[in-house]
């Protein structure tokens, strides 16, 4: 994450690239952080609560055909680089069980016209495939991944 330039932005326009409150997490127009996001909401004729660029509603199940992920993201600081620049930024991980159906597709739109783009660089990518656990004595770690289902 570019934090030198986001940290220059006004809360208002922090607020707006999320969708949500900064304070509490909620979405904009809301008070609790697991409130629904309001995307049919608008504010008289100047817009709607939720901008279309936020990224809040750019990756919402709403506006996905449903597609939802298990996400987390961690922030992390290694001092600074060469140039005196803050060398910090998210590790965003997330759990799908099809990233054809949910993880791509979401992410081709975030790449598109998310308004956090201003503020972030990609540094890499990695989709690994996590086989379910065991259901037996005669079942072994991995075996839906190689041995075809009947």
């Amino acid at each position: 994450m570019l934090l030198e330039n986001w940290d220059r932005q006004v809360l208002a326009d922090q607020e707006e690239t999320f969708g949500r409150s900064k304070g509490s997490g909620a979405p904009l127009g809301r008070s609790d952080e697991f409130d629904e996001l309001p995307l049919d909401e608008y504010h008289g004729t100047s817009g709607p609560v939720i901008p279309l660029t936020a990224h809040s509603h750019l990756a919402s199940h709403q506006e996905n055909q449903g597609a939802r992920m298990l996400r987390r993201a961690y922030n992390f600081t290694d001092g600074t680089d060469d140039f005196g620049h803050l060398d910090a930024g998210l590790f965003f991980v997330s759990i799908v069980n099809s990233p054809e159906q949910r993880f791509i597709p979401i992410q081709s739109k975030l790449a598109k016209s998310d308004k956090m783009n201003e503020y972030v660089r990609y540094e890499s990518s990695s989709i690994f495939a996590c086989p379910p656990g065991t259901t037996g004595e005669d079942d072994w770690w991995g075996r839906t991944l190689f041995e075809a289902t009947a």
